[in-house]
């Protein structure tokens, strides 16, 4: 079950959570996943993510800017935070991602043994 979260209450849930991951995809769709610090900030309706980003992340979003940031459920009864975006290189260091979508995911039932 996903739950919407709106652009007011966005921030809130990012700095909540702390540090996330950065998924991105070159063009033969290999994925890459990076666990980065996030700054979040709010330009009138806009929510962004500023994150400092390696090498391998910052040439992925140059060449494929749909990315997804994700930060997993932390204890039981917690949601995931999925947060789709455009990204774009921000210097030699950092990447900005414009939010597009954001989703509250219910975590996996547990395996039976």
């Amino acid at each position: 079950m996903s739950i919407r979260v709106e652009r007011a209450d966005l921030p809130a849930e990012i700095v909540k959570r702390g540090a996330g991951f950065l998924l991105t995809s070159i063009m033969d769709s290999r994925p890459h996943a990076a666990h980065l610090q996030i700054e979040v900030a709010v330009e009138g309706d806009q929510v962004e993510i500023r994150t400092p980003a390696g090498r391998t992340s910052r040439a992925n979003c140059d060449m494929q800017p749909s990315v997804t940031m994700l930060w997993p459920a932390t204890s039981e009864g917690d949601h995931s935070l999925i947060v789709d975006g455009e990204a774009r290189l921000d210097g030699d260091s950092h990447v900005i991602v414009t939010v597009l979508n954001a989703i509250l995911h219910r975590p996996a039932p547990p395996a039976n043994p």
